[in-house]
């Protein structure tokens, strides 16, 4: 009798196992609401645009003309063009400028392919090329920007100068890196899969990530930024940039690539201090020959969402002390 019950429960045990495995397969394999991207993703005086490349299409944005502004936005669930969609219409009344959402984020291509930085690189390079007769000036963020020190120094005739807000390659000493867990989620495209669509996609989720790392003021996420995010995080295919980034494909040596550079540099960092090593700054303009540092608001990564004016007068004093930027 004691072996029979043993029996039955090892099997209700296995059943029950094999249960969980089902209905973890199933969300994970289930396909996502694809929600139509709010407009809100750029303004309405913008033309959108879409660009063929290697890896897929590149949809951007443009308006205004003269010197062309390439504004690159950083890497995040939910990231895309819209980071910078307050500031750079700032600018058209000087400019051209170019705001495109990179392959896997916005509305651009999301393919499922094990893409690392250098391939990133090149499709920035492409888009440049593909839109643009001569070198542009870059404007970036975060990872978005360490990917364009990497662009622009495997690919230095398509950039100009950069203008950088806090820039990483996430291989920085002290910088904060990725979870044990993510990481090895990263490792199993179906483990990543199921807990990305059910959980860091989520509108929670994301909230939570821009009030700890997005934002410095979690009372300034307004409801169009939540939605634009969220939205963005939870499209079709959005997941395979993220576990690229978990993976550490994305990763570059910032401070290798600076000392490469040969275009002009302008670095900005808060002038506050904040997770990130108080001299990072400092040590990474001194590996950029002639480059400068400018020291800006108390802000955190998601700087052109959260205080756009402030940006916008920072940027224009650096790209021209006399240029006065579009109210």
């Amino acid at each position: 009798m004691a072996g029979r019950k043993k029996r039955l429960f090892g099997a209700g045990l296995g059943a029950g196992l094999l249960g969980a495995l089902f209905l973890t397969l199933r969300y994970a394999i289930r396909p996502v609401n694809k929600s139509p991207v709010p407009d809100a993703i750029s303004p309405a005086i913008f033309r959108t645009k879409v660009l063929h490349t290697s890896l897929g299409q590149i949809v951007y944005h443009e308006s205004g003309s003269g010197p062309t502004l390439v504004f690159i936005h950083g890497i995040c669930p939910g990231a895309s063009s819209y980071e910078w969609s307050k500031v750079y219409p700032q600018f058209t009344g000087s400019y051209r400028v170019l705001a495109p959402d990179l392959i896997g984020f916005g509305e651009s291509a999301r393919p499922d392919a094990n893409l690392t930085s250098t391939d990133y690189a090149r499709s920035m390079a492409e888009f440049i090329r593909g839109t643009c007769d001569e070198p542009v000036t870059v404007i970036a963020s975060g990872l978005g920007a360490g990917l364009c020190v990497l662009l622009a120094s495997q690919h230095p005739e398509v950039v100009r100068n950069l203008l950088l807000w806090m820039p990483t390659g996430l291989t920085e000493r002290a910088v904060r890196e990725v979870s044990v867990g993510r990481s090895l989620a990263s490792m199993a495209p179906m483990v990543h899969r199921f807990f990305y669509r059910n959980y860091e996609s989520s509108a929670a989720a994301v909230r939570g990530w821009l009030a700890i790392h997005g934002f410095a003021d979690p009372a300034h996420i307004t409801a169009e930024t939540l939605d634009v995010y969220s939205t963005c995080a939870q499209q079709y295919g959005a997941e395979h940039a993220i576990r690229n980034l978990y993976a550490g494909r994305l990763n570059l040596d910032l401070e290798g690539r600076l000392s490469t550079l040969t275009q002009p540099l302008t670095l900005i960092w808060p002038d506050q201090p904040n997770d990130l090593p108080g001299d990072l700054p400092a040590r990474l303009q001194a590996l950029a020959r002639g480059s400068r540092l400018r020291m800006g608001p108390r802000l955190s990564q998601l700087a052109a969402v959260e205080a756009p004016s402030e940006i916008a007068a920072l940027l224009a004093e650096e790209l021209d002390p006399s240029l006065k930027v579009l109210r």
